[in-house]
């Protein structure tokens, strides 16, 4: 692999914008040469701002390259599968945004399909390279909340997307707020807990706001392998929502101690003498997720170890998402596939 380590960037849309900011910040390890979308005027915008000398719409040409060596995807969820599996195949490593793919038939063969080629598979799940649960995940695993029996977490948001967004539309997103962004909260609630065992969920569409065709609001039971229980509350249609940190909020109770993120992380624990039986505020760093995400891509290029977000770990999440869909469908509970 060349000394820094040549990006090319498939679907440069939205999402595209927040993993510039790591490629931006990041000149040490790598170098974006290529752009592509099928709207060509997004792919020069993107290549213009990180001075990418190659601009396309068609992402065989581009893995077709031998100045790339990964290729980081930012495409609507049905594409993520047909473009990661191509590019392992490819010889090329493989960041792709969450959730790793609409179907486990997928994500498995792009798992297998990155094992195969012997290159690296990582799915983009940010929240776990924010400094917050960072902090959770240390508290956690230190034993200061003692054995954790009950975890909550919500996530409200207003989103404004006009009809033709292809996150209206089950064919393309795979479901509505939960895939699209409570994949993220069940991600963190796995990384803190434990595995997930077990689903019960109820959603409901709301047309006047959001789409006719996916759910704008949800909530989920869990069941965990550990035996804890869980609770996620998720809303894409939440007029006035609060803007960040107070849209995503998270709840862990244990047998010593308790923690809350509600506008910052707290605590309040037996084993923590400055609490006293109360909270007390955990100060943490100003760092911008995406930018520990994507270094942390290129860290593991560079050093062979595999990524906390892995493939096989974005295949788990997106295995609670789906037995919860189904859970909806049949009203019963549902065990998630392994």
């Amino acid at each position: 692999m060349a000394k820094r380590i040549r990006i090319g960037l498939i679907g440069c849309g939205g999402i595209s914008r927040a993993h510039a900011r790591g490629y931006l910040q990041s000149p040490d390890l790598f170098e974006v040469v290529a752009c592509c979308d099928e709207r060509r005027e997004l792919a020069e915008e993107r290549a213009q701002q990180l001075n990418a000398p190659v601009v396309t719409t068609d992402y065989r040409e581009l893995l077709r390259r031998d100045d790339v060596d990964a290729v980081d995807i930012c495409l609507p969820h049905h594409l993520h599968a047909e473009v990661a599996i191509a590019a392992a195949e490819a010889g090329k490593h493989v960041l792709v945004e969450k959730p790793i793919a609409t179907t486990l038939a997928d994500a498995d063969a792009m798992v297998a399909a990155a094992e195969k080629a012997g290159v690296l598979l990582m799915v983009a799940h940010n929240e776990r390279y924010m400094p917050v649960y960072r902090k959770a995940k240390e508290l956690v695993e230190q034993g200061v909340l003692g054995r954790i029996f009950l975890a909550r977490a919500d996530h409200n948001q207003f989103v404004r997307v006009n009809e033709r967004h292809w996150l209206w539309r089950k064919g393309s997103a795979g479901g509505g707020v939960l895939i699209g962004s409570g994949i993220h909260r069940v991600d963190i609630l796995r990384w803190l807990v434990g595995d997930i065992v077990r689903v019960w969920h109820r959603q409901t569409i709301v047309p006047e706001r959001f789409s006719d065709e996916v759910e704008a609001a949800s909530v989920t039971i869990f069941e965990f392998a550990n035996g804890a229980i869980g609770e996620l509350t998720c809303n894409w249609s939440a007029y006035a929502a609060p803007s960040a940190p107070w849209y995503e909020l998270l709840w862990l109770y244990g047998t010593d101690g308790s923690l809350h993120n509600v506008g910052g992380l707290f605590v309040a624990s037996e084993h923590l003498p400055e609490s006293a039986g109360k909270h007390v505020p955990i100060p943490l760093p100003e760092e911008d997720s995406f930018v520990n995400e994507i270094r942390h891509f290129g860290e593991c290029l560079k050093t062979g170890q595999t990524p906390l977000t892995n493939g096989r770990e974005g295949r788990k999440s997106l295995a609670v998402v789906l037995a919860a869909y189904q859970a909806a469908e049949t009203g019963e509970g549902i065990s998630v596939s392994a």
